[in-house]
């Protein structure tokens, strides 16, 4: 490892340091074979479409569009394009600076995040992961923040990076985690993401089977077998939980709450809401009022 590899114990050990972008390029390659060659950066490749393969002196990695391979410092690597698919990436290279006035320090991520700290321990120097739909729009961000931020482009693009770092620690967590359960579980898991991430939205089983390409009987199955619920409750548990927190936080009318949680029907809100809550929304609403109320009061008196 050279001196600025990921894994340098003095990144959190020693005074603050925090990552520092050197590089970052859009490139389209065309029947390419690199030589072998090594960065004193650590670099993120991202694969925006087509194919290639990426070697390393301990394997080989084929990539496709939505993959991403981080390489420490010091990675002997080389890429090679094949004649019939152009393959376009972004590359993103860094270092590490003191932090001077810019955080969080290296420190600080591993303190606050154990899949981050986790992957530091690791000390892998090649990691390669499918990209589940934010790593390529942080990537994105990085580039514009670099191009068009200013005087003031260092700090937001070092948050960004630093969000990059983490989402990568915790993809690569699940990844090892995968490796250790069953594949029902995987599609259990890739299941159970989507529907946290389109609960806003009027899904039906089938479209969750669909994302995870399984059908939907048999995805119900499994679901059911993993999370000892079953697929639908789980959604509509999450949607009330939703709704719990917009009616306790936020002060969207009542009657707009349903359109929130991705159902069409006012009346069928409610009903299920009452049903896993025991209290209509309204209801539930006064009562987050009145304890938030006898909460102010009881601050008044302690300060009297």
């Amino acid at each position: 490892m050279r001196e600025y590899s990921l894994f340098e114990p003095r990144w959190r050990a020693d005074g603050d340091y925090r990552p520092k972008i050197d590089a970052y390029y859009y490139k389209q390659w065309l029947d390419y074979d690199m030589d072998f060659h090594a960065h004193d950066a650590i670099e993120f490749m991202y694969v925006i479409s087509g194919t290639c393969t990426v070697e390393t002196k301990s394997g080989a990695a084929l990539m496709r569009k939505g993959d991403l391979i981080l390489l420490d410092s010091g990675v002997l690597h080389k890429l090679i394009v094949p004649k019939e698919t152009p393959c376009r990436m972004l590359n993103v290279e860094f270092t590490f600076t003191a932090c001077d006035g810019i955080y969080p320090s290296m420190k600080q991520l591993a303190q606050g995040d154990e899949a981050f700290a986790m992957l530091l321990d690791r000390k892998v120097s090649t990691i390669v992961l499918r990209d589940p739909s934010d790593i390529h729009h942080i990537l994105k961000s990085i580039v514009m923040e670099m191009d068009t931020g200013g005087t003031q482009r260092d700090g937001m693009a070092h948050l960004l990076l630093s969000q990059l770092l983490l989402r990568v620690a915790r993809l690569a967590a699940e990844e090892a985690r995968d490796s250790t359960v069953s594949q029902h579980h995987r599609y259990v898991r890739k299941a159970a993401e989507y529907i946290h991430q389109h609960y806003d939205c009027d899904i039906q089983t089938k479209d969750v089977a669909a994302a995870v390409n399984l059908h939907p009987v048999y995805l119900q199955r499994i679901f059911k077998a993993s999370m000892n619920t079953t697929l639908t409750d789980y959604l509509a548990e999450l949607r009330i939980e939703k709704a719990k927190m917009l009616l306790a936080r936020t002060d969207i009318p009542i009657i707009e709450i349903a359109g929130y949680i991705g159902l069409n029907s006012r009346q069928y809100f409610s009903m299920l809401f009452k049903k896993l809550t025991g209290m209509s929304p309204a209801a539930y609403r006064k009562s987050i009022e009145t304890m938030q109320g006898f909460d102010t009061r009881v601050a008044i008196v302690d300060m009297q």
